[in-house]
């Protein structure tokens, strides 16, 4: 072998051994970067939930992930703009995705539940954040497993909302895009939806009777779907819906075309039993916590009057009477009226719902079914008219 053959073959053995001790060096380094990172982030959903009493504390959490997204999940996080307001990056439009749609309004572009909207997206706490994909698609960021805490909820999720259930019309379940791991802690991607049936009423948006009445008979039978996999929600008030936009029959009062799809959220507390559990087994006990909320003391929901029994309750029952409570008292200090749809046999079905014997109460089929009996039966231009707000009782 010649000097030559030779001096190439040491350079190229060297060459290789410093790019292995190189390769070596940074795995190290990234490895002790993201123990690093990963100790200054909450050890549990509650922290994550509520750490501290500020919302620079809220944001420091996520100031702290906008490189690991950015890098390992191609995902730019919407930056902090005011309070519990993200906006998106340079102010920009998303891609469509399907989940979210703005209404034209010729007189002012720029109100409420048209696309400038979409400029803005109000948190309802910190474990919920809103990134852009790299091909310009909004997704929802939702921290769903730290450590031990969350594993059922992820379990209910992969099941309903990806694979052979995501699939079919009625399941509501918001589907989840993807799983994104790091460390111990694991979050689900998930569409950027519209709004949320907060708004259905009382507040901006112009619908109609007939518009809230498709919404609740959506929203019934998101929770019939679940029920017949056994799955209880158990947190199933109407601000854990959303909706592909507000149809506002009664700006145009025309019959809208289109209906808006709902999407049920948030399944922290959900529970599941095993497909041959027998009906009267499936019961829970007590306040319906969990996940970030794990002490009684900081629940804060209405209750039906099973819960303060201390015997075991239905908990499908239980997801029908929050959203019927939930349409005139989702909160004592912001909905202070009753919906009426001023029809008495669809708020005969409203009443119902939240029965306070549970054996009186219907269930999420059974609601559906006789409100679908009465909406059925009635010309579409009859349910185009104001809802009707009365004083809570």
């Amino acid at each position: 072998m010649s000097q030559t053959a030779t001096l190439s073959r040491s350079i190229t053995t060297a060459a290789l051994t410093i790019t292995a001790v190189t390769a070596s060096f940074y795995a190290l380094w990234a490895s002790e970067k993201r123990r690093r990172l990963r100790r200054i982030l909450p050890k549990d959903l509650d922290t994550w939930r509520m750490p501290g009493n500020s919302h620079e504390a809220e944001e420091a959490i996520w100031k702290d992930l906008y490189d690991l997204f950015a890098r390992e999940a191609n995902i730019t996080l919407w930056p902090h703009l005011e309070h519990a307001v993200l906006r998106p990056p340079n102010d920009s439009f998303p891609l469509s995705s399907g989940f979210a749609y703005g209404t034209p309004d010729l007189k002012d572009p720029s109100s409420v539940g048209t696309i400038a909207y979409f400029h803005t997206f109000l948190y309802s706490n910190p474990l919920t954040r809103v990134g852009r994909t790299r091909d310009g698609h909004d997704i929802v960021i939702r921290v769903i497993v730290i450590g031990n805490e969350g594993h059922e909820h992820l379990k209910i999720l992969r099941k309903i909302a990806t694979g052979e259930h995501s699939l079919y019309s009625t399941n509501h379940a918001l589907p989840m895009f993807s799983e994104f791991q790091f460390e111990d802690i694991v979050f689900g991607f998930f569409p950027k939806v519209a709004g949320t049936l907060r708004d259905a009423y009382k507040y901006w948006a112009k619908n109609s009777v007939g518009d809230i009445v498709d919404m609740i008979m959506q929203m019934l039978e998101a929770l019939a779907y679940i029920h017949d996999l056994k799955i209880a929600h158990r947190d199933a008030f109407r601000d854990n819906f959303v909706i592909q936009w507000q149809p506002e029959s009664l700006l145009t009062m025309k019959i809208a075309t289109s209906r808006p799809r709902v999407y049920l959220i948030d399944f922290e507390v959900a529970v599941e039993f095993p497909p041959d559990c027998p009906a009267d087994q499936c019961v829970s006990i007590g306040l319906p916590i969990g996940g970030s909320v794990p002490q009684p003391e900081m629940y804060s929901r209405p209750c039906p009057p099973e819960l303060h029994s201390g015997k075991p309750y239905c908990p499908f029952k239980l997801d029908v009477w929050q959203l019927g409570r939930s349409l005139w008292d989702f909160s004592a200090s912001l909905y202070l009226h009753n919906l009426a749809s001023t029809i008495p046999a669809i708020d005969e079905v409203f009443a119902r719902m939240t029965d306070g014997d549970p054996v009186n109460r219907f269930s999420a089929k059974e609601a559906l079914d006789r409100l679908g009996t009465v909406v059925h039966s009635m010309a579409p231009e009859s349910l185009l008219i104001e809802p009707k707000l009365l004083p809570r009782p």
